[in-house]
């Protein structure tokens, strides 16, 4: 039987963590269930400006929560959650390209940040766990996932500069 795309990711995630020193369940499943997620490019553009474009960079998502701060809470909620996760994904999957644009702090730094105010608005504190530890773990996680992309999912480097996810996917 061929595994689930969850599975997959799933047993690399849980591998490369412990190799890292980040075995915590949760954040294991936490992560794993991101990658399957934002491995449908649609996941990763879920967001609109009242325009109805997508938000595609961390820049509209700041924008865009400053906005809903003081219009629609559960908006910013959103929002905040995904710039984390957006962040989170690209310092993993995309971290060289992130470097070379000089954006790798720019990134870790912004899903910290979300990371910890996801944590601070989660009411359910099994969840707000888990975000805390991404917040406080946020390098090291950002590491072993790119450490799993490059030994499990292997890019040549051109791709991966000219249309990364495209490249990923096309795989």
């Amino acid at each position: 039987m061929t595994p689930t795309l969850y599975q997959f990711f799933h047993r690399h995630i849980q591998y490369g963590f412990k190799r890292a020193g980040l075995g915590e369940p949760e954040t294991v499943a936490y992560v794993s269930d991101l990658l399957t997620r934002f491995a449908h490019t649609d996941a990763l553009y879920p967001l609109y400006d009242h325009e109805q474009r997508p938000l595609s960079t961390l820049v509209q998502f700041l924008a865009e929560q400053r906005a809903a701060q003081d219009e629609d809470r559960a908006r910013e909620i959103v929002i905040v959650r995904h710039l984390a996760e957006y962040a989170l994904f690209m310092s993993g999957f995309f971290r060289e390209r992130l470097r070379s644009r000089g954006q790798l702090s720019y990134y870790a730094d912004h899903g910290r940040s979300a990371f910890a105010q996801t944590a601070d608005l989660e009411r359910n504190s099994g969840r707000a766990r888990v975000y805390w530890r991404l917040q406080q773990d946020f390098a090291r996680v950002a590491e072993a996932v790119d450490d799993i992309r490059r030994h499990r999912l292997p890019l040549p480097p051109e791709a991966c500069a000219e249309r990364p996810l495209a490249a990923l996917w096309r795989r």
